[in-house]
């Protein structure tokens, strides 16, 4: 079950990504495109084959993992300013590019660095799940590091809630509401993984489902963000062919 996620997640976010890479060639939305970009790629290293070769190359002490970290940061990050100012929320787009948001960031990023060298991170495992399983020094610090980890994407998505909800129960077209909606699924389920962090052990496939819920909400809610503006346009051109035509 956690290998469908991983691989459906990353073909999900694949294809997304694929699609946006017009648009991005002709300059539209590459904020858009960067952060699509970010999903695919922190999917793949949630791949057990491809993190393996990888972390392998980089010396095999799951240094992926901490690059993996500081690569959902990043998205995050930009996920917030796009989803902000595309909602016309100037509260929520203060809070993350402000202070409190650089603070929440800093403090993540640097709690996950601390942690993760205080483990004992050699050889690679996907989710360093193998080095987290055995007990001891590393399985005490485990869901303190998967906590770090998220601990800005919550915030984030937090912050983003109440500009989500505000939309998806708006007059606006039904796929800009869809997308909302989706894209509040992923918020949610990204919150959710912060408390998830501390379940019991055999709580893994529920804690997995969260996080990938959190990831292909937020995907497909920008593909649908993406559709919505390109269903607009066509409707706008259509209608100024068809005042022309009246004209």
């Amino acid at each position: 079950m956690i290998a469908t996620l991983q691989w459906g997640t990353l073909i999900i976010c694949s294809v997304v990504f694929l699609l946006r890479i017009p648009d991005a060639i002709h300059g539209r939305n590459r904020t858009v495109f960067w952060i699509l970009f970010l999903a695919t790629l922190c999917s793949l290293l949630s791949v057990p084959g491809p993190y393996e070769a990888i972390d392998g190359a980089l010396g095999g002490w799951n240094l992926a993992h901490l690059i993996l970290r500081f690569l959902v940061f990043a998205a995050v990050l930009l996920v917030g300013l796009r989803v902000a100012t595309g909602l016309a929320d100037p509260r929520g787009y203060r809070l993350i590019a402000g202070p409190a948001g650089g603070a929440a960031l800093a403090v993540s990023a640097a709690s996950v660095a601390v942690i993760f060298f205080l483990m004992d991170t050699r050889g690679s495992s996907v989710g360093m799940l193998d080095i987290t399983e055995n007990g001891g020094h590393n399985a005490a610090l485990a869901p303190f590091y998967a906590a770090a980890g998220r601990t800005y994407p919550a915030f984030v998505s937090l912050v983003l809630l109440p500009a989500l909800l505000a939309t998806a129960r708006s007059p606006l077209p039904r796929l800009v509401r869809a997308a909302a909606v989706m894209t509040c699924l992923g918020a949610l389920a990204t919150a959710l993984s912060f408390p998830a962090s501390f379940a019991p052990e055999d709580w893994t496939l529920a804690q997995q489902t969260i996080n990938y819920s959190a990831v292909l909400g937020y995907v497909l809610g920008l593909g649908l963000f993406w559709a919505s503006g390109l269903a607009a346009k066509k409707t706008g051109s259509a209608r100024a062919t068809l005042r022309k035509n009246k004209g």
